[in-house]
């Protein structure tokens, strides 16, 4: 935030700005802090839920469906051909780099599976209190509470009509929410516009903050982005491993985005993005 403050008196058309005292970024990081003072209600907090079976089910349901949407079946189990890891981790961590130009190439369903599975699918379950069962995820989470959604535009992919899919962790599969080819709005709204003419696949990021907060309160906010950070280096290694290119996104036009994707911004909104595909 600036303000615009006179400064000197022989000229009083004479203006510049200065700087706020604090910045919304730091004002939040202050309010988010643990200390002496507020630590005892926050540990309350996280007991009274982690007490209670309501609290529990409903973390446990921390995914979203689109029942009524056209969907695509992804390759799962047996019917995923997963390449065999040819290389070790640290190989793949090296080689690992940003690309901002891409083939022009389809991407395959197969691949497009990998890369959302490894980044934010089911991984195994754990019972809570009151034998409540909470799937686990691919990334660390806060909590268990997983509050983010993954969405992947799919510009070029074999077997997959263009639109906007919501990606469905229970049944591994892309719900249509949006038909049709946004490779050019993408790359509009990206600022990108030659990389998305040949660009097969967007993942995008979107994040639920009350799935957090129930628990976590003001803090909830770091760690649904620390989470966000947590699926897209995922998503980089794999696309890596599968020798595809990957670049994650952060600057973006936000509500064109939420637009997009029929979310309303504030409730949900997104997070990050991650471009996909071969090099």
């Amino acid at each position: 935030m600036n303000i615009l403050k006179k400064t000197n008196r022989k000229n009083p058309m004479r203006l510049i700005y200065e700087e706020s005292l604090y910045s919304p970024s730091e004002i939040y990081q202050e309010a988010a802090k643990l200390n002496a003072s507020n630590i005892r209600r926050f540990r309350r907090r996280i007991e009274r839920v982690l007490g209670q079976e309501f609290f529990l089910r409903r973390i446990s349901q921390a995914y979203k469906m689109y029942p009524t949407c056209p969907r695509v079946s992804l390759p799962s189990g047996a019917e995923l051909a997963e390449p065999p890891l040819a290389k070790s981790l640290r190989e793949t961590i090296v080689k690992r780099r940003s690309a901002r130009e891409y083939s022009g190439q389809p991407m395959s369903v197969n691949d497009l599976s990998i890369v959302l599975r490894n980044s934010y699918g089911v991984t195994g379950k754990a019972t809570l209190l009151h034998n409540v069962e909470q799937k686990l995820r691919a990334v660390p989470s806060g909590g268990a509470l997983y509050p983010l959604e993954i969405y992947a535009a799919c510009f070029n992919v074999d077997g997959i009509e263009p639109g906007v899919y919501h990606y469905n962790v229970q049944d591994e599969s892309l719900e249509c929410v949006r038909q049709g080819q946004f490779s050019a709005e993408f790359g509009r709204i990206c600022f990108t516009e030659d990389m998305f003419s040949k660009l097969p696949v967007l993942v995008i990021i979107s994040g639920i903050l009350k799935r957090s907060s129930l628990k976590y309160s003001e803090r909830a906010y770091r760690f649904m982005v620390l989470e966000a950070g947590h699926v897209g280096q995922n998503l980089c290694l794999s696309a890596t491993s599968l020798g595809l290119g990957s670049l994650m996104l952060g600057g973006y036009l936000d509500e064109e985005i939420d637009q997009i994707l029929g979310v309303d911004g504030v409730q949900e909104t997104v997070l990050y993005m991650a471009a996909v595909g071969g090099i």
